[in-house]
């Protein structure tokens, strides 16, 4: 599949959030939640110039399942670091805060790694479809 572009993530994001009385336990959405989906994201508004990708089901779902991830991986930094966060650049690495990082990327995992300059755009809709939904507190 390609890569998807920030306004087909905010698209997918957008989906769910009008769905949370579907999903269940850490905002997990059932397999049906996924054909709607693509509808949704395949029928947004693109910027000029752009066409659609054609998302297929499995390519939502595990794009969700992506986003989700990216999100756990920056509570937890926000969460043990003691680092400024901003979703825009990330924990903002320095000289003389790289060391601090790099424990964090020992005990967390390697794949928060870009979170060190680069922020994760999409972190304050997945928190609020995690804080508004019926098994989100995961």
């Amino acid at each position: 599949s390609t890569h998807w572009k920030g306004y087909e993530e905010t698209a997918l994001l957008d989906f769910p959030t009008q769905n949370l009385s579907t999903c269940g336990d850490g905002v997990n959405f059932p397999r049906t939640t996924w054909k709607p989906a693509v509808k949704f994201v395949n029928a947004c508004t693109l910027p000029p110039g752009m066409t659609h990708a054609n998302r297929d089901a499995k390519g939502c779902k595990n794009k969700w399942t992506s986003l989700k991830a990216g999100y756990h991986h920056v509570v937890y930094i926000k969460n043990t670091s003691g680092l400024a966060w901003s979703n825009t650049d990330g924990v903002g690495v320095s000289d003389e805060t790289r060391h601090v990082w790099e424990q964090i990327l020992k005990v967390s995992t390697p794949l928060a790694k870009p979170y060190g300059n680069k922020g994760f755009i999409h972190f304050d809709a997945i928190d609020d479809m995690m804080k508004n939904s019926k098994g989100g507190k995961n």
